[in-house]
């Protein structure tokens, strides 16, 4: 039995069609006629007979966004090459990942339970089925979805994909090697490649060539790395956790404020000359380059052109990785790495057994059921990590050079093979395009709200840092730049006492090399 929403949404697109529909039927008092268009006279009355048709399909699209508008139902969609809805012809279509379950999962929300409805509506509406699921596995190696991808593109599918690659230098020798489909074909079209939904977190810029764009990705920007607090080891220290969150708020929130704090956590509790409180614990690497970032810099940038540039030297990457080196890693940072046993996860049991006052990670180490909550247990080097913690989630403090806080944006991008026709493609982009509208009811929902919520008991994580994370990302752009390695001899290298001006010299010349080969495969 079809739930509620789904009668009324399907009733009232029903009558929508019906009405286009007799909006295009001839009446009594018409000129219609079967005889052919040439034995019906001549070019004046083709040409009154295609304004009309023209003004009879604008006249059907006008009522149906009535009809839509007047019980709250969405519109249908009307082709403009038919002049009727949109008919996908039965089309079974995959959007292909590598963390899906091949069926979805019952709704446990009403956000969920409405977003259904209006998916079997989107799915009844215009005769297609759509599903997320675990295609293949991560990567490009056999068995990969990088690999499925390669092999659609270039010897062709039967299937009705729209894939999901990694944020890599991969998919971007993809781009180069003209494996995907150019979707700027189809904007003004099926999609409107203006709207905020392909904008607003910058995937369609980041992946384009020229006027060409390749990859997309819609809606708000999945939330980053970030600062997360112990607000006990804070309030141990005479520090109230939400002046972080007030800091944020007003700006003043920086290098030199963290520091300031760090300053105060970070203490010798026994009298043993060692302290016992430091001022931050991370998986060391993803904090160096954050450094970075917050002070507006970045390894590699792209020019007005379109072409990438090295900006590995600059005053921003230098400043930020002589803060990261020799302020907080050398002075506040709990180095575990030279002690027997170790293990590079060790850093979460440190932050959750209140060692250290500041971890910084991804905010997905906080969704529901993330390993920093306690609500799965998890074990980390013969620790099982189940405990409760009162803890906060901060954007990472802006340094001297940047404007405003910032994180790093890690999307997956989406595309679809260059072996597709454009037909094909065209119907692939419009069934994605409105499988990703907002639903009825929850427009301008953000989905990932109940899992955030979820798992972070302090809202003003959710409700402050969050919201600024999903419109503040920045690309990586060193990331999908072919043979370029920023970690192997560089950020893996940047622990206690390394010498940054050293490290970065060393790697110079080889990453102009990949950035140099990368802007010749794109022209």
């Amino acid at each position: 039995m079809k739930r509620k929403m789904l009668s009324r949404l399907m009733a009232a697109s029903m009558a929508a069609v019906m009405t286009v529909g007799m909006t295009g039927c001839g009446g009594s008092g018409s000129n219609s006629s079967d005889a052919p268009a040439d034995q019906q006279g001549g070019g004046s009355e083709q040409t009154g007979a295609t304004e009309q048709a023209g003004s009879t399909e604008t006249a059907a699209a006008e009522q149906t966004t009535a009809a839509a508008e007047e019980t709250g139902t969405p519109e249908v969609r009307i082709d403009p090459n038919t002049g009727e809805p949109f008919d996908l012809g039965g089309m079974e279509i995959i959007i292909a990942d590598w963390w899906s379950p091949d069926e979805p999962a019952d709704p446990t929300t009403d956000f969920q339970q409405a977003q259904r409805d209006y998916q079997d509506w989107l799915q009844e509406t215009y005769n297609f089925t759509m599903v997320q699921k675990n295609y293949a596995g991560w990567g490009w190696e056999e068995g990969s979805i990088g690999e499925a991808f390669v092999q659609a593109a270039t010897s062709g599918s039967d299937e009705n994909i729209i894939f999901t690659l990694t944020n890599s230098a991969a998919t971007a020798a993809d781009v180069s090697q003209g494996l995907m489909y150019d979707i700027s074909k189809l904007d003004g079209d099926v999609i409107d490649l203006s709207e905020e939904k392909w904008t607003k977190n910058g995937e369609i810029y980041s992946w384009g060539v020229g006027d060409s764009i390749y990859c997309f990705y819609t809606g708000p920007s999945e939330p980053r790395g970030g600062l997360y607090f112990n607000k006990d080891v804070l309030r141990d220290a005479g520090i109230d956790p939400e002046s972080i969150y007030d800091m944020q708020a007003d700006g003043t929130w920086t290098w030199d404020a963290w520091v300031d704090i760090m300053d105060k956590v970070q203490r010798d509790t026994d009298n043993d000359g060692q302290d016992d409180i430091y001022g931050c614990v991370q998986n060391n690497g993803g904090m160096v380059y954050q450094c970075v970032r917050s002070n507006g810099g970045a390894l590699v940038s792209k020019n007005k052109d379109g072409l990438y540039e090295l900006t590995a030297d600059s005053d921003a990457v230098k400043e930020g990785l002589h803060f990261a080196i020799d302020t907080v890693t050398n002075k506040y940072y709990l180095d575990y790495s030279n002690e027997d046993g170790s293990n590079w996860e060790d850093y979460k049991n440190l932050f959750m057994s209140g060692k250290a006052a500041f971890m910084y990670d991804d905010a997905y180490c906080a969704y529901e059921g993330g390993w920093l909550t306690g609500q799965n247990p998890v074990e980390v080097n013969g620790v099982t990590l189940d405990q409760k913690l009162d803890f906060g989630f901060v954007m990472f403090p802006k340094g001297p050079k940047a404007s405003d806080y910032v994180t790093n944006k890690s999307n997956n991008p989406l595309c679809l093979p260059a072996s597709y026709s454009d037909e094909k493609a065209r119907l692939l982009m419009f069934a994605y395009d409105v499988w990703t509208d907002d639903v009825p009811g929850y427009e301008g929902y953000y989905s990932l709200l109940d899992n955030l919520y979820g798992g972070m008991a302090d809202t003003r994580s959710v409700d402050e840092t969050i919201d600024m994370m999903t419109t503040r990302g920045v690309d990586d752009l060193h990331a999908i730049v072919p043979n370029f390695d920023p970690n192997t001899n560089f950020l893996y290298s940047m622990g206690v006492g390394a010498d940054v001006d050293a490290l970065i010299e060393q790697n110079l010349p080889a990453w102009q090399t990949a950035v140099d080969e990368f802007n010749a495969s794109l022209e």
